[in-house]
């Protein structure tokens, strides 16, 4: 009986083996090859890929150059940001709190953190854990917001109020940043450390993910790392890195294809690495469960060879299947990287395509290619559809920028001198954006974008940025002539976005502003008194209560608290002898009274 029972256990396992049987020596050289030639076809300078294969890594090698212009080579230890693959580690984070039970994925945000607040109240009050991380709190991606920002993330997350939504709540899948920096600044307050400290301790530590980091910064002091390329107009160009810190938890890690092999072999292992569980098998499967559907988005050439079966998200995870097997991925952009992270959970197979150039589709084609020749099914030509793809849709982008704009209205002048579109405009979710005169443009700074913008038509401008494309902004003129307001979209998916002038900043000396105190009458009836407190000039009228005035430009300060209000003071013979009050209902003249 014993040695029936043993020869049984022994079919078993051989039965198993079979099952995840290593990849010959053959398929793995016909990988490289493949992978060589396709990082050629897409000018990609360089590419690491890894592959998983019944609980271990089976294939992790380097192509290509980390570093073009010093001939650094690809390893397959060479760092790589990898973008939005990020995010199922920050939705892994929340997981390993909710195993703690510190954390419910479908209680309000509200319940953790007191201060969060969304532009609707009702959304605000019950929008949950989970709908952080399954995208779908109505809002699009508002990338303008963080991209580029000196902003903490407290300051960003501060912002989520004033964020507008062009979509129901939980009404469809819209793939949000935001939402995700603040999944992991949540994380981070419930643990009372950072989201980063949790992902360090709880994630790569357990997983031996040595030198993983989060932060360009940190990235750029290990001796094996990429450098970040742009293609411009063909040709492939070093661009500078990006610092993404505050929304870190949506896009930040750096990571090998080495260490990404241990990441994927826990996801594929029910949360176990080496004997050690990072994660209960429980949340792993509540991360690769489907919650919304994506509609529209991620389809076609970025899925997988799916027969156009559904696409779904999951906790940090897109959903859908390959050759009829389930597959779960994620891929990242983020300035000069391109990363892929993909699995097929019940063949046990993993694989990892990390690139330094920015928004290659090569992660894609490599996946797609390997994942076939794993699984012994017929390779589709993957490489050659979509090159064709792309240069068919590069045709026809070079074919409508060199057709004449119809919109355009010829023969207009903008209805000020340009420097009079000069200042700094904000919003308080956006922040600011400073235009100045230069020669016959404007220039148009915001973050660390800078637009050169011609004339369009009337009181608009129009320019391009390699990284955004085109740009187009209205300036508005208020009552008085003044230009006071610019629009531009910051959002697609939105109208264009309102940026109102701030008041110009001047210093002035307590004598300077002693200058404008004093009794004035106003239309030879109504007494107001100009006093100054501090480096404050501030107005009392009888029977209102006192109003602060902020300097707005010339001899103009606004009153505080009261919009269409200003006092306009006048100056004879070099001393201030009157003002003007501007309201709304008018415009009245007074004199200063003598002393």
């Amino acid at each position: 009986m014993k040695q029936k029972t043993l020869a049984f256990l022994a079919a078993l396992l051989l039965a198993g083996a079979g099952i995840f049987a290593q990849p010959s020596s053959a398929t793995l050289e016909e990988i490289t090859t493949f992978v060589e030639q396709a990082r050629q076809d897409w000018q990609v300078p360089g590419v690491a890929v890894g592959i998983v294969q019944g609980g271990r890594a089976v294939y992790a090698k380097g192509f290509g150059l980390r570093d073009e212009e010093a001939g650094e080579p690809v390893t397959e230890n060479t760092l790589f940001a990898i973008g939005s693959s990020t995010k199922a580690m920050t939705a892994l984070s929340v997981l390993q709190l909710a195993d703690d039970g510190l954390v419910e994925l479908d209680k309000p945000v509200l319940d953790y953190l007191p201060g969060f607040r969304m532009h609707d109240d009702y959304v605000t009050r019950h929008l949950t854990v989970r709908d952080l991380l399954c995208h779908r709190s109505g809002l699009p991606r508002h990338d303008a917001v963080w991209y580029g920002s000196e902003d903490s993330r407290e300051e960003l997350f501060q912002k989520l109020r004033y964020l507008e939504p062009n979509r129901g709540f939980r009404e469809v899948f819209q793939y949000q940043n935001l939402m995700y920096m603040t999944a992991g600044y949540l994380a981070g307050q419930l643990a009372h450390s950072s989201w980063e400290e949790q992902v360090q301790e709880r994630i790569f530590r357990p997983l031996a993910m040595n030198r993983a980091n989060f932060s360009v910064e940190a990235m750029q002091k290990d001796p094996d790392h990429a450098q970040p390329y742009n293609k411009e107009g063909g040709k492939v160009k070093r661009m500078d890195f990006r610092n993404i810190d505050a929304v870190g938890p949506a896009g930040s890690v750096n990571a090998s294809v080495e260490e990404m092999c241990h990441w994927l072999i826990a996801q594929l292992n029910g949360g176990k690495y080496e004997g050690t569980e990072i994660v209960t098998a429980t949340s792993l499967d509540e991360s690769h469960k489907s919650v919304i559907p994506v509609v529209g988005q991620m389809s076609g050439y970025l899925a997988f060879d799916n027969n156009s079966s559904p696409i779904t998200y999951g906790l940090g995870w897109f959903i859908s299947t390959h050759k009829g097997r389930p597959a779960i991925q994620h891929g990242g952009n983020i300035d000069g990287f391109s990363a892929m992270v993909a699995f097929l959970p019940q063949d046990s197979i993993g694989v990892v395509v990390l690139t330094n150039l920015n928004g290659t589709m090569l992660p894609a084609v490599i996946r797609n290619y390997i994942f076939d020749k794993m699984l012994g099914e017929e390779v589709r030509d993957w490489n050659g559809e979509m090159l064709a793809m792309i240069r068919k849709m590069e045709d026809q982008q070079e074919s409508q920028e060199e057709e004449e704009d119809l919109k355009r209205v010829k023969g207009t002048q903008p209805s000020h001198e340009l420097a009079a579109y000069r200042g700094i405009f904000t919003n308080p979710a956006y922040g600011d954006i400073t235009v100045s005169p230069g020669g016959d443009s404007l220039y148009f700074s915001y973050h660390t974008l800078e637009v050169a913008l011609g004339h369009y038509h009337y009181d608009v401008f129009a320019g391009n940025n390699p990284l955004i494309g085109p740009v187009k902004v209205a300036f508005h003129t208020n009552i008085d002539g003044d230009v006071h307001r610019l629009s531009t979209v910051m959002e697609p998916a939105l109208d264009a976005i309102s940026f109102e002038r701030k008041a110009e900043e001047k210093a002035f000396t307590e004598a300077e502003l002693d200058a404008f105190t004093g009794e004035y009458l106003i239309m030879g009836v109504q007494k107001l008194t100009v006093s100054r407190k501090g480096g404050e000039l501030q107005m009392t009228v009888p029977g209102q209560p006192t109003y602060t005035l902020e300097y707005y430009k010339g001899l103009e300060f606004r009153l505080k608290g009261l919009k269409g209000f200003s006092a306009l003071f006048q100056k004879n013979g070099g001393k201030v002898s009157g003002l003007v009050m501007i309201q709304p209902n008018g415009q009245f003249k007074g004199e200063k009274v003598k002393e």
